[in-house]
């Protein structure tokens, strides 16, 4: 017959229990080993994510300042605008609400001021600085052109409070003498004319030029930011996946030095089993130590239950075990009842000595001369007993034949014992036979052959 196939949970179960049994590393070693690798790539794991943290709050502030310079570069165009405007109008107009307001601006407000000083503090680019200082020379200029317009219109005003601003700039003589229509001209001509365009183009083109390099650095830092954060991002990642291989392998490695052979030890042990040694170091010195042990209690048990069941002089059963063998026959057998004739004589001539070397040689040709399946028992001082299962009476001849023959090598003296005879009764009992009802029939025989003068057998039911 072809032997079936193992189910893939018997091969793994093969697999992990080979696994466990050719493996021995010892426990601590591997957890020690990988609490070390654990807090080495959680240390670097925690770096990578302060140095990420660090290279982030660097790209918000590269970002902020990218994002404020924009911003100034508008207030500062707004600004350079308004206050061209608020000049325009006040020297077209003659109206003090536009020199109030550039005054205001100049003075107070200082929005180009601020937006200029933004530039310059996030400025890292020597040429973008240069920019900015060229620019500021150049809106200085355009003030004080400005400023000198104002003040030409204001001369033109009487009864206004000229401010303090306009009253630091000086007029020459030629323009002091100019009348006020005059003075107005000179002072839209001065805000109007190709020289003061072309100043308010090199304002912008200044603050543009440095705008763009310094948006441009901010933007190239930002990119170095971005890389240096994405390679600490793969760090971080790289570092929880080899946390995550760390912890796996400890627990692959606790079941399958320790949690398997645990749990195939728990079987054995409840099989009353020896345990085969397996997984870790530690464990297999335990499991030798519960062998050792379970060798011991083992033979303890044996050598109890064997002197609990055996005779302690010729190590046949007992009269106990025979009465335990007896009853718990279930089919036809027969019962073997053999006297040792005159036994008292033997103790008395040879002494006990010699009494127990016969009982041991009779014991002993009972047991050789029937099979291993009989069994032989001491039931008294001088008295033994053999039980045959499945005997029937048919097998009279091979009982005859096998007593005939304890009989003989008990007579026989070349062993150095004296010759010695036993008186024998035999009763086959059927299925359902008591065992009261079959010793009885087997005592009655033996008690025919004493009464016949000993040294002989007979069967139950026979003279």
């Amino acid at each position: 017959m072809k032997k079936p196939k193992a189910s893939r949970k018997d091969a793994l179960a093969s697999n992990m229990a080979y696994i466990a049994r050719s493996v021995s590393p010892r426990m601590r070693t591997i957890h020690v080993c990988s609490f070390i690798l654990a807090c080495i790539l959680a240390g670097l794991t925690l770096l990578a994510m302060h140095y990420a943290i660090q290279t982030q709050a660097k790209s918000n502030r590269i970002t902020e300042a990218h994002h404020e310079c924009q911003q100034a570069v508008d207030v500062l165009q707004e600004t350079s605008d308004s206050l061209t405007y608020e000049a325009r109008q006040y020297v077209e107009t003659a109206d003090p609400q536009h020199l109030n307001n550039y005054i205001n601006e100049v003075e107070h407000s200082k929005h180009r001021e601020s937006a200029l000083q933004t530039l310059r503090e996030n400025a890292s680019n020597q040429k973008a600085v240069e920019a900015l200082e060229q620019a500021r020379e150049y809106s200085n200029s355009l003030s004080k052109t400005e400023l000198r317009a104002m003040r030409l219109v204001a001369e033109t005003q009487e009864g206004l409070s000229i401010p303090d601003s306009l009253q630091d700039i000086t007029l020459s003589k030629d323009e002091q003498k100019l009348s006020n229509g005059e003075k107005r001209d000179l002072a839209s001509k001065q805000v109007s004319d190709e020289r003061y365009m072309r100043q308010k183009l090199d304002i912008k083109n200044q603050v543009q030029e440095s705008s763009d390099l310094l948006i441009e650095t901010l933007r190239d830092d930002l990119e170095r930011c971005n890389a240096a954060l994405d390679a600490q991002l793969t760090a971080l990642r790289v570092g929880i996946i080899l946390l995550l291989f760390v912890l796996a392998f400890v627990i692959l490695s606790t079941t399958i030095t320790m949690l398997w052979p645990m749990a195939v030890y728990e079987q054995n042990i409840r099989d009353d089993q020896a345990l085969d040694p397996m997984g870790a170091q530690e464990l297999r010195y335990l499991t030798a130590a519960y062998n050792d042990m379970y060798a011991r209690n083992h033979d303890r048990a044996e050598s109890l239950s064997y002197e609990a069941n055996n005779d302690a002089l010729t190590g046949v059963h007992n009269r106990g075990s025979f009465d335990k063998l007896l009853s718990q026959n279930k089919s036809s057998c027969a019962l073997i009842l053999v006297d040792i004739d005159y036994f008292k004589n033997f103790n008395d001539e040879w002494g006990h000595e010699m009494g127990d070397a016969i009982l041991v040689e009779v014991a002993a040709t009972l047991y050789a001369s029937f099979k291993s399946t009989d069994h032989v028992c001491r039931i008294g001082g001088d008295e033994f007993a053999v039980i045959m299962a499945d005997a029937h009476p048919n097998l009279r001849n091979v009982i005859a034949f096998r007593i005939e023959k304890v009989a003989t090598f008990l007579r026989d003296t070349s062993n150095g014992l004296p010759a010695a005879t036993v008186s024998v009764g035999i009763a086959f009992g059927e299925l359902g036979c008591a065992e009261d009802e079959l010793f009885k029939r087997a005592d009655s025989a033996l008690y025919e052959v004493k009464r016949r003068g000993r040294d002989g057998y007979a069967f139950y039911g026979e003279t």
